[in-house]
């Protein structure tokens, strides 16, 4: 895959250039807006990085040199997408150096009471539930034997993650497409969420995407869709109203994935959950998302899944990570609601900014009380 980078005034111009250079097949990896130093004149810009499909060449052939050049090789290219994907996926890409060691029988206990005194003090000031402090406090004593002083950072990780549920989204191309919905409340981020998961989906695994947007309520929700689409090439449709969805449906059939996107509600606005729960109801869904916003706090959190419970969700994803400033909430959550975390979100960047929920991640973000 060759991969450049490009910088305009507007993103139209970005756009403009990358299809000109790299054609139609372009995929988007990730858009931005950079502020440029005063040398540059200071103002602000948009960057565009894509990638395409290069072709087999003769060896003898030299690389064409080009402005604005991330790589313009094979390996180079390959190296980015690696890096994409640790982002992505850091559970696939842990350093061997880095994993949890097993457990190693000590002769001295290193875990005293006053250690796990101010483990408890910790975990509360990061808003996890005392009952789950106390869980975790339990099992590291009740571990302390096999616990060294070294080490025992370690297990508190392990422990905070043995509470943690998560599962993988899973592809697989069939004769059908995998059709994934997205619902939620108001500003949560799932539009954004949609575009990063249709990006991942189709340079990852190489899927033909499509992507339906019932959300035509926001202002600005359906542009900013029709943006993505267009820089990324990826099919995009819109549905005014619940009878359109079967049809979008049906143009779609060919596709890998489809992606629905619904209008964010208030979940305390019971007609309008009712509505969008209609319209997804006349299509039979894989996989529906409920996305939550990292920021709130775990009782609104669980009232939100309380009143989103009839639409039978199977997955939640957690935005807004870079804003929040604990993470407790994530491990009361799953403590309460037997439904698997499915995506972290941790910025606005497409698709950089989104991650797969991986029990030790979310363990030591909780811990560390670090996203990054």
């Amino acid at each position: 895959m060759q991969i450049k980078k490009y910088l305009a005034s507007t993103l139209k111009e970005a756009l403009d250039q990358l299809k000109k250079e790299l054609g139609e097949e372009a995929v988007v990896l990730s858009t931005r807006v950079v502020n440029l130093d005063d040398d540059h004149g200071g103002k602000k810009q948009y960057e565009v990085i894509a990638g395409v499909e290069t072709k087999a060449t003769n060896k003898s052939e030299k690389p064409r040199l080009v402005d604005r050049i991330i790589g313009d090789d094979e390996s180079h290219s390959e190296k980015e997408i690696q890096k994409l994907q640790e982002k992505v996926f850091p559970a696939l890409h842990i350093d061997k150096k880095q994993a949890v060691k097993e457990p190693e029988k000590k002769k001295v206990n290193h875990i005293t009471p006053a250690r796990l005194k101010k483990l408890k003090e910790d975990l509360l000031i990061k808003e996890v539930f005392p009952s789950l402090a106390n869980k975790i406090v339990d099992h590291l004593s009740s571990q302390a034997d096999f616990i060294g002083n070294g080490n025992f950072e370690d297990h508190v990780v392990s422990s905070i993650a043995s509470l943690i549920h998560t599962s993988d989204f899973e592809i697989k191309r069939k004769k059908s497409p995998k059709i994934v919905g997205l619902v939620g409340p108001t500003g949560v981020g799932k539009t954004t969420c949609i575009a990063k998961l249709a990006v991942i989906s189709k340079i990852f695994h190489k899927l033909d995407i499509g992507i339906i947007s019932l959300d035509t309520f926001r202002l600005g929700a359906i542009d900013q869709l029709k943006i993505f689409s267009e820089i990324s090439n990826v099919d995009f449709l819109v549905g005014y109203e619940a009878a359109d969805v079967p049809k979008l449906i049906n143009k779609f059939k060919k596709k890998d994935l489809i992606f629905i996107d619904t209008a964010g509600r208030s979940q305390n606005n019971a007609a309008s959950l009712k509505e969008i729960k209609k319209s997804l109801s006349l299509v039979h869904l894989d996989e529906l998302f409920l996305v939550l916003s990292s920021t709130n706090s775990t009782r609104n959190l669980l009232d939100v899944i309380k009143k989103f419970h009839d639409f039978n969700f199977t997955g939640l994803i957690f935005t807004k990570l870079d804003e929040a400033a604990v993470y407790g909430n994530l491990l009361n959550v799953t403590g309460k609601v037997d439904i698997p975390i499915k995506f972290l979100t941790n910025g606005q960047v497409i698709p950089d900014d989104i991650i797969a929920a991986d029990p030790q991640y979310i363990a030591k973000i909780i811990h560390n009380g670090n996203s990054g």
